[in-house]
């Protein structure tokens, strides 16, 4: 497993196939996630630039959630990841004042994101089982 995740967060670190494979599964993300990404750029916006949390990685990925881009099956995985590193966050002391780690956070979708994402890798890891079984071919890595 790899150090400091959990174990679902450990499983989707894995090469994901194409999108176009997972048939039927959507790949933007829906309004609350959009929703918890815009108050992210718009309460870290007003800060004072010392403090303003999310990296250019954190930043880059609250446009795309903002703008309701299309994410790569590896991008699900990568916030299935983030989530499970970042949990411990919630128990900061700046978190109730919107601080850096709050800001990160809800730049990644926040708890939205975190239900959707973690529901998006469930969805892929099965279609990826179901594809195992109909072929009889070790799970591709």
């Amino acid at each position: 497993m790899a150090a400091g995740l959990g174990a679902e967060a450990a499983a989707h670190l894995m090469a994901r196939r194409p999108r176009n494979f997972y048939a039927g599964l959507s790949f933007r993300p829906p309004e609350p996630v959009a929703a918890a990404a815009r108050r992210a750029l718009e309460r870290r916006a007003q800060q004072p630039p010392s403090n303003r949390g999310m990296t250019p990685v954190g930043l880059a990925r609250a446009r795309q959630l903002l703008h309701r881009q299309e994410l790569s099956p590896t991008t699900i995985d990568r916030m299935v990841s983030y989530f499970a590193r970042h949990e411990v966050d919630k128990q900061g002391s700046s978190w109730e004042t919107y601080g850096k780690g709050r800001q990160a956070w809800d730049g990644w979708g926040g708890d939205p994101g975190r239900r959707w994402a973690s529901a998006v890798a469930r969805r892929m890891d099965a279609a990826e089982r179901n594809a195992q079984r109909a072929t009889k071919q070790p799970r591709r890595r």
